[in-house]
């Protein structure tokens, strides 16, 4: 059983999953800067910020890479050892193509809406 076949359908929710995290990293990371701009001047608050940015990222993808060795992140495929050792990926009983595209646009939409709305000026 290959794992590029169980994750099928996936790819859609993924991708905006990714865009809300590109602007929302974008949108926080211009806030960011225009406060240490305030604080530091433009020039140092770059360098300030990229280097607290970069700490962040290094933390947060050694903590991720650390946390048991299963990179899995499909819910409708599991890893389990058998009597042998051996990992092997199976499927759950999670259903076939029920993922909510629509719903997780929407809400993702909303959460862009009101962050436009209330702090960010990203877009609008």
């Amino acid at each position: 059983m290959e794992y590029t076949n169980l994750s099928k359908g996936k790819g859609v929710i993924s991708l905006l999953t990714a865009g809300l995290g590109i602007y929302l990293t974008a949108a926080m990371w211009t806030e960011f800067n225009a406060a240490l701009g305030i604080l530091f001047g433009p020039s140092l608050g770059v360098i300030v910020g990229t280097i607290v940015f970069l700490l962040y990222q290094s933390r947060k993808n050694e903590y991720e890479f650390t946390q048991g060795g299963n990179y899995l992140t499909s819910e409708a495929t599991q890893i389990i050892q058998d009597a042998e050792g051996r990992s092997q990926i199976v499927e759950s009983s999670v259903e076939k193509g029920r993922n909510p595209t629509f719903f997780v646009a929407g809400i993702y939409l909303m959460i862009v809406l009101m962050s436009e709305s209330s702090w960010s000026d990203l877009l609008f």
